[in-house]
């Protein structure tokens, strides 16, 4: 990347796509510049929440965890958001934006959260956002089929994701379509989308993705 102007101001990106699109390799090569601060998904925060697996929980017994998890989710994305940053660039993995357009939605409509429980993290959500913290000034959406995440899922073999399947995956990446192709939701005014193809090599993936930073900073 080429040095920004100076006074220039920074900008909020968040990289958004399925699991296992790409997303951690994508950010691992952009927090190699001095011009990304690059804060991954709280992973830490979902597996070891004061001693509990949050998240294996979820995958185990989702009717019963999904509220607390996603609850978490919300709670922990949106500290992320507000987390200043140390470079001109800051590269979310994920934000709450998708996790209320997809994965919250997504439970909602396959009946393992309960209209109640849906309502509520919706009204957490608006007032998350309700202010300028949680703003994205870009997503970049890393568009892979359901089976090349799956493909890459497998490969990577992380112990809360075994019971991960095909369905799953199809199900989630049609709500990402519904949410970053034709804008259907509203979150006003709702920042640009640029498309990559990530099921490329990874090398080609990231330097889409990088060229896109580039164009952003130079705007």
């Amino acid at each position: 990347m080429s040095s920004p102007k100076k006074n220039k101001k920074k900008f909020t990106i968040a990289v958004e796509g399925n699991i296992g699109s790409g997303k951690s390799t994508v950010l691992s090569c952009l927090e190699k510049s001095p011009l990304c601060d690059v804060i991954p998904e709280p992973i830490e925060s979902w597996t070891n929440h004061k001693g509990h697996n949050i998240l294996a929980m979820f995958y185990d017994d989702p009717h019963r965890w999904a509220f607390v998890f996603e609850t978490n989710a919300l709670m922990t994305l949106a500290k992320l958001h507000t987390q200043l940053a140390k470079a001109p660039v800051k590269v979310m993995e994920r934000s709450i934006h998708s996790a209320r357009y997809c994965f919250i939605e997504n439970l909602h409509r396959s009946n393992v959260l309960q209209d109640v429980e849906y309502q509520i993290l919706d009204d957490y959500f608006e007032m998350l956002i309700s202010n300028e913290a949680c703003k994205l000034d870009l997503i970049i959406y890393l568009r892979a089929t359901p089976k090349t995440c799956l493909e890459r899922i497998r490969a990577r073999n992380r112990p809360e994701e075994t019971t991960i399947d095909l369905n799953y995956l199809t199900t989630l990446h049609r709500r990402h379509e519904e949410w970053l192709i034709p804008r259907a939701y509203g979150d006003t005014p709702s920042p640009p989308v640029l498309i990559v193809d990530a099921n490329q090599n990874k090398e080609r993936v990231y330097s889409d993705t990088n060229n896109h930073v580039i164009n952003l900073i130079s705007c």
